[in-house]
């Protein structure tokens, strides 16, 4: 297993959200301890409970931030919010998240790769953040798409210095498009909106639930519940605690 990452991330060489100043932790904290205060902003005191997928998989587990030498300490903090194990997806071009702990003029690139058979789908440098916090990238701008029964790794790397890649500060996660059982449809052709992350989540479709969310946030900016419900996810994944910044959500288009 270890050796096939190793190959896969050799081959290798946005959008923002918005909330008040609150850590991961805090968020979810809130949420949990605070459920008549969720209700009275408008969103659900239940939070999402994360269920991982039920067979193993081929991908890599999460990547964290590394530098593969003495790497440049002025560099803001990256963070992929993927759990540790591959997340599902039904969505054949899916949404990845991730988070930057402050602006930069560095050079953020993405790679894309099929596990098996080893193929690099994807690599693009990505526009520049213009403000820090959690980052969005369809695949579909970029005109990338995933298959059904196959494993993949996706790799965003800050690039301080293009002459030496030695130097880069990577994170990633696995994903895996999956096609909905019957039960899974049923659940979500039933499910009202404000339901759809929690079946999405309970089922190991994890980019979708925190898709779905993302999206709710960004037309109910306002709603405690929807901000404590995705933060509870990144915390029962074990992701560090992610500060997110209040202001506007420029360019974070609804589909």
């Amino acid at each position: 297993m270890r050796a096939k990452i190793s190959s896969a991330a050799a081959i290798l060489g946005m959008v923002i959200l918005a909330s008040p100043t609150l850590s991961v932790a805090e968020e979810a904290a809130a949420g949990s301890t605070t459920a008549q205060k969720a209700a009275a902003a408008g969103g659900s005191s239940e939070m999402p409970g994360w269920v991982p997928p039920s067979r193993g998989s081929t991908t890599a587990a999460r990547l964290g931030a590394a530098t593969r030498s003495a790497g440049d300490d002025s560099l803001p903090r990256i963070e992929a919010l993927v759990p540790q194990e591959a997340g599902w997806t039904l969505e054949e071009q899916p949404v990845l998240y991730w988070y930057l702990s402050k602006t930069t003029d560095v050079a953020v690139e993405l790679a894309l790769v099929r596990v098996e058979p080893l193929e690099q789908i994807l690599k693009v440098t990505l526009p520049t953040p213009e403000r820090a916090g959690i980052q969005r990238i369809r695949l579909a701008d970029h005109g990338a798409q995933i298959d059904s029964g196959s494993s993949y790794q996706w790799l965003l790397k800050l690039v301080p210095n293009p002459k030496d890649r030695s130097y880069d500060r990577i994170v990633g996660g696995g994903i895996e498009r999956v096609e909905p059982s019957q039960s899974l449809s049923q659940q979500l052709d039933s499910a009202s909106p404000e339901r759809r992350a929690h079946v999405l989540a309970g089922n190991g479709i994890w980019y979708d639930a925190i898709d779905d969310l993302s999206v709710r946030i960004d037309a109910a900016p306002g709603d405690r519940g929807l901000w404590n419900q995705r933060a509870h996810l990144f915390q029962q994944v074990g992701l560090p605690e992610v500060d997110l910044e209040s202001g506007a959500a420029d360019g974070f288009q609804r589909r």
